[in-house]
């Protein structure tokens, strides 16, 4: 090996590989070399690998390898973020085919980070793991679980759980599969939601889904101060404002606000306080369950009296079937219970602050609802196996485990004897809400557990709707919110939003009402649930090459499922909210819709789509064609459309709604294609109807027949090519006007119709870069209108005042400096893929408001009907809705009437619509003197006398401006057809002729198909 560098062993037979060499560059060296052009080409390969760095007090050195030493880097990381520091961006392939690194912008990243401590970030256990399970093992496990099983029994009981957890299953799943499949940052389900349907679902679900979330503190606050309302007044005899019904919700209200602001403050102490309360949390709830355990093998008098008996066959053989109350059924007994299993998004809604999301997410999520699963399933057993569904708590009237069990069914129906006789049945798993304390070790165990898991689920909602709610306002997809996203901290805590959640918390606490809040939310978290589950179907429905996830354990019809279930639970649990929560997202859905955010995240809706029309491309082309079916489709020579408004805007009136319309641009740099895609953007923000495409070419003759051969796809491909009138050909290079009229011969030989565009105005409204040579020329100076120099408009562009000129007509300049570089940057800045903001189209027509009067169409060649065709599309835009048909034919003089009435017979029979029918004669006749007089300043040099058809042109144009009336405005004719040995100067100044002083004129020729029938 050269230069004393260590070999490179292969990992397959572990000695020197031969081919391989490693060569440690310093990159400033490489720079250097980079930029002065040096290269030094080695005949052996090198290999690459990771950057490698080496840090001291005085000196920082950079290494890494290179290949071939040229600009190719080894693959990073960096070179596929989406924002890259200073230099991490991969070389483009014409830096790479250059040799050299050239001068570009690169993006800064913008942070709000402090200068403090570096940002924590939690593992998959206390940051998913251990928040899932402290939402999910909620106040529903203590106070809820076993009214659950009193109603529905252990069968069904175990039915409600596990038909909830296989909602939230088939979530968990389609969150794994989502979350592994690519980096997942901060947002939660707003994140996930946005980036694979979109910023319309995503917007409306981060806004929900953020208030839902602030609105859950106050739900969880308020079921833990009715817990210690209880607590201090039964136990201790404390209350702030008296023992009415209005004193307790008072003092309900005091206690939560008192509550809140304490979680407030652990909160905004940082995600360390944080998650080490949850912890603390956790350890007290773990502790409430073992002692409910424990506490099922203990029984006392005092616990019989209330119908605990601990586990016995007889009762668990009894409480296997349902017993529901009167008004209660399954699904009303599943919706008071499906709100304990709404926590899986606990750990998601965090995802900033997680160390690994796309691995924390999937697994912290599906083992929290496997255990949580496993718990409620075990403790409805329990529950059901010891305790009877009734009892009066009389311990003086305690019998046999038969008549207690008897005394049960009793209170179950109701029996008003049974109730005046042994008392009322306050006890048991119908009637007690406390039947878990009453069972457990020690009760006030259990009491702590409620609180340990009432205020985890709180302080995590309370960390959970900021943060959502923050990467909602940074995406801007709303106006007015954006003051909301500003980070503090090494954390980039969003203070301010934490404040609009302890706003928002405080007021619903004021509800003090624990079954007023619940529904509400409970349909919010839902419908995200929904949607999470369908963008995971609609990604891998897509069969889009990005959709790779690395967690495989998901299908995609098991995600569709979910959806639908997810959805019907939501009608199941309360159909009006569920009503008010689809309402919601629907108005914020069509609002984001209208907004139009500029964003563009790669969505699996964009993916479907484009699947879709793939799909329905290829069956399109399966079709036979049928002149019924036939469409106008154009190539239009219009360079950048931006430059061009009033030709792309014409050509957008006939073709809208019924054809392809393709903008083709020829540009003679093969290396500035790129700068101008963003043409495609200004057609969209203009609702034109079209698609951009340029080409490089030598020539624009090329260029052209490139683009004659390859647009299109499929059967969806032009066949009409409309051009703009060369008015410059009689003093510009011979060359030049055969190029322009090979173009026209081209594209009959390539079986399209042909259309010639002639406007005495101004088609061209802004200055276009020089490479583009669309309608120009390879040998044009510069590309511009053809009534004014290139010095002309450089003093026009570079005058003080905006004025309305031929070249920016009615447009603002946004550079008024004379320079090319200036010129070009008027229209568009080819390092932005931003179009020109200050481009409408609907402001640049042939004329200032909608034309009234004729259209007046020359049908004198059967060119297969094209030439009617076209004008009698144009005529039904809106646009030109104004005007109607006027249908010349040619004829003899003895035979007008026959041939007017034959022409309209045969219109009628196409239906087309038109206002009159005239027959020109005279096409035969000779000449006037001053026609012939005006040809001859047109006249090629190597044309001798004038034959009979170029007179018949001279002739044409004369009836032409006989028959223009005020009301014409716009002329169809037939356009004459080149032939092989017509001399290109001639053809032109027959078109010349036949169109010059007219209004604006469009020569038309079909390439002889048909392109109307009057068949069925």
């Amino acid at each position: 090996m050269s230069d004393g560098q260590p070999e490179a062993t292969s990992p397959l037979i572990g000695k020197p590989a031969n081919r391989f060499k490693v060569n440690f560059v310093d990159q400033g060296e490489q720079g250097r070399k980079a930029s002065e052009g040096e290269a030094t080409h080695d005949r052996s390969d090198t290999v690459n690998s990771h950057s490698h760095t080496h840090d001291s007090a005085t000196h920082r050195s950079t290494f890494q390898y290179k290949v071939f030493d040229t600009l190719d880097f080894v693959p990073k990381t960096a070179f596929y973020r989406n924002t890259q520091q200073d230099g991490a961006h991969r070389p483009t392939m014409a830096e790479i085919r250059a040799g050299k690194r050239m001068a570009m912008e690169t993006p800064k990243i913008k942070t709000e980070l402090g200068d403090g401590p570096a940002a924590l970030k939690l593992g998959w256990i206390q940051g998913v793991l251990v928040r899932c399970l402290l939402n999910i093992w909620g106040v529903m496990l203590f106070i809820r679980i076993s009214w659950v099983v009193g109603n529905a029994g252990i069968a069904s009981g175990l039915g409600v759980v596990l038909l909830s957890s296989v909602v939230t299953s088939v979530t968990s799943i389609s969150l794994a599969a989502i979350c592994t499949n690519g980096e997942v940052q901060g947002g939660g389900a707003y994140y996930l939601i946005s980036r694979s349907l979109g910023p319309e679902f995503g917007g409306a679900i981060g806004i929900v889904f953020s208030i839902a979330n602030a609105i859950a503190v106050a739900m969880y606050i308020v079921g833990f101060t009715e817990t210690l309302c209880e607590v201090l007044r039964v136990e201790g005899g404390f209350w702030i404002f008296g023992e009415s019904p209005a004193d307790q919700m008072n003092d309900m209200r005091v206690w939560g606000l008192v509550t809140l602001l304490v979680l407030f403050g652990i909160s905004m102490a940082g995600m360390a306080w944080e998650s080490k309360a949850q912890i603390v949390l956790l350890i007290l709830l773990i502790a409430a369950m073992l002692n409910f355990f424990v506490g099922t093998f203990i029984r006392t008098d005092e616990k019989t009296s209330q119908g605990f008996y601990s586990y016995n066959y007889e009762i668990l053989k009894f409480n296997m079937m349902p017993h529901y109350l009167e008004g209660q059924n399954f699904f009303s007994v599943f919706s008071v219970f499906f709100p304990a299993a709404t926590g899986i998004m606990a750990g998601a809604n965090i995802s900033g602050d997680l160390k690994n999301p796309s691995e924390a997410i999937p697994k912290g999520t599906l083992l929290a609802v496997g255990m949580s699963t496993v718990t409620y399933c075990l403790f409805a057993i329990q529950a059901g196996a010891t305790t009877l569904l009734g009892a009066t708590g009389n311990m003086t009237q305690m019998g046999t485990l038969t008549d207690n069990l008897l005394d049960a069914s009793k209170c179950i129906f109701n029996n008003e004897s049974y109730a005046n006789e042994n008392g009322e049945c306050a006890y048991g798993l119908l009637y007690s809400f406390s039947a878990m304390s009453m069972m457990s070790g020690y009760k006030h165990i259990i009491t702590i557990g409620i609180f340990a898991a009432t205020l985890s689920s709180a302080l995590a909602s309370l960390v959970s709707a900021p943060k959502v709610f923050q990467a909602v306002c940074k995406d801007n997809l709303f106006p007015y919110i954006g003051w909301f996203a500003k980070g503090y901290g090494s954390n980039n805590e969003p203070w301010r939003a934490y404040a609009l959640a302890l706003l928002i918390a405080a007021a619903f606490v004021c509800i003090a009402e624990l079954n007023a809040i619940a529904p509400i939310i409970t349909n919010f978290f839902l419908i995200s649930y929904t949607l999470i589950n369908y963008s995971c179907f609609e990604a891998s429905f897509s069969n889009s090459p990005g959709w790779r996830p690395s967690y495989k354990y998901y299908n995609t019809w098991v995600s569709l499922f979910g959806s639908l279930l997810c959805a019907a639970v939501m009608f199941i649990t309360s159909w009006w909210t569920a009503l008010i929560t689809v309402v919601i997202i629907y108005a914020l859905y069509r609002y984001i819709q209208y907004r139009k955010p500029a964003v563009n995240w790669g969505s699996s809706k964009q993916a479907l789509k484009y699947n879709n029309a793939l799909d329905l491309v290829h069956e399109v082309s399966g079709l036979s064609y049928h002149v019924k079916n036939f469409r106008p489709q154009f190539l239009v020579l219009t360079g950048a459309p931006s430059s061009r408004p009033r030709l792309v805007n014409f050509m957008s009136d006939i073709s809208k709604g019924y054809g392809v319309m393709v903008c083709g641009q020829v540009i003679r740099d093969k290396y500035k294609v790129d700068q101008y895609m963003s043409e495609n953007h200004l057609l969209i923000a203009n609702k034109i109807k079209a698609f951009h495409v340029p080409i490089s070419a030598p020539s624009f003759r090329v260029g052209v027949k490139n683009l004659l051969q390859t647009n299109g796809l499929g059967v969806i491909k032009a066949n009409t090519l409309i051009l703009g009138y060369k008015h410059s050909w009689n003093k510009e290079a011979p060359h030049l006007v055969d190029e322009y009229v090979g173009i026209i011969k081209d594209a009959f030989d390539h079986h399209y119709a042909v259309g010639v565009l002639r406007y005495e105005g101004k088609l061209d409204e802004k200055f276009l870069p020089e490479d583009d040579i669309t309608l120009f020329g390879e040998d044009a100076e510069v590309p511009v209108s053809n009534a004014q120099s290139k010095d002309d408009l450089e003093k026009e562009a570079g005058a003080k005042d905006n004025k309305t000129g031929s070249v920016n007509d009615n447009l603002d300049m946004k550079s008024q400096k004379s320079g090319n570089e200036d010129l070009e940057m008027a229209v568009i800045n080819p390092r932005t893929d931003t179009p020109a903001s200050d481009v409408s189209f609907e402001r640049h027509r042939f004329t200032d408001v909608k034309p009234k009067g004729t259209i007046d169409v020359y049908w004198l060649s059967d060119d297969g009907g094209l030439s009617i065709l076209v004008p009698y599309l144009l005529s039904q835009s809106k646009f030109w809705s104004g005007t109607s048909l006027r249908v010349f034919a040619y004829g003899k003089a003895g035979e007008m009437g026959q041939e007017k009435v034959r022409m309209a017979s045969l219109l009628h029979k196409f239906r087309i619509e038109f206002a009159s029918v005239e027959i020109v004669v005279g096409l035969d006749g000779d000449p006037s003197p001053e026609s012939l007089q005006d040809y001859m300043k047109y006249k090629p040099e190597e044309e001798g006398e004038l034959d009979a058809k170029t007179k018949q042109y001279i002739r044409m144009g004369e009836l032409l401006r006989e028959k223009t009336t005020d009301l014409t405005q716009l002329i169809v004719i037939t356009l004459p057809v080149p032939r092989d040995s017509c001399p290109a100067l001639k053809y032109m100044s027959w078109l010349e002729v036949m169109s010059n002083n007219l209004p604006p004129i469009l020569m038309l020729r079909g390439n002889q198909q048909d392109a109307l029938t009057f068949y069925c």
